[in-house]
């Protein structure tokens, strides 16, 4: 398989039982590298520097916000899909579709990041109304900051293209009907997962 297939189109080769084990895989290693930093994927679409918590939340949060929407794709592929599909496929691949989130993990692994971050949301928390927040734009942490926000909104814009691909090709659906159940689906599935790691946070 090419480069460019495994980036894009990884599902016409890996798929099922395959898929599943190595998206499961990677879905642990984003939350032990989320755990060391404090890094929380805590929405199908989220990502966000927060508080530390025990690595088990971190795994969770990842576990949860596939499972989220794997479900709720699988029932949406079962209302408008016209032919037979198998089901471990569908899941499989929504857990290897979570792939550019590892390197998002990895992005934000840079010091600098973290420091304009402390320092971003130290100002806007000590800001009074009218105030501009007063932040070093000369420091070189600026531009690490603005760096991994990128790949960050890559990385979110990525994984969503290959979940699309992954609902588009398991179950076997195109055009307007397959796309309007697959945003539904995805919706339903952010408001279901901020609401189940809203209660994982309870018991962390």
């Amino acid at each position: 398989m090419k480069l460019p297939q495994i980036l894009f189109h990884p599902f016409h080769r890996i798929a099922g039982v395959q898929a599943l084990g190595i998206g499961l895989a990677i879905l642990v290693a984003v939350g032990l590298l989320g755990a060391r930093q404090g890094l929380h994927f805590d929405g199908v679409l989220d990502i966000h520097v927060g508080r530390a918590g025990p690595w088990w939340l971190f795994v969770a949060e990842g576990l949860i916000d596939w499972l989220s929407l794997a479900l709720v794709l699988l029932a949406a592929g079962r209302l408008v899909s016209r032919s037979a599909f198998r089901s471990i496929d569908l899941i499989g691949t929504q857990a290897l579709a979570r792939w550019p989130t590892l390197g998002v993990a990895l992005a934000c692994l840079a010091p600098g990041f973290h420091r304009f971050n402390e320092e971003l949301l130290k100002a806007l928390t000590s800001l009074k109304p009218g105030e501009i927040p007063s932040l070093p734009t000369d420091s070189p942490d600026v531009v690490v900051f603005a760096v991994v926000t990128l790949v960050m909104l890559l990385g979110t814009v990525w994984m969503v293209a290959l979940m699309w691909k992954s609902f588009s090709h398991c179950c076997n659906v195109r055009g307007g009907r397959a796309v309007t159940a697959f945003i539904l689906g995805l919706l339903i599935a952010e408001v279901l997962s901020k609401l189940l790691i809203g209660r994982l946070f309870l018991i962390a």
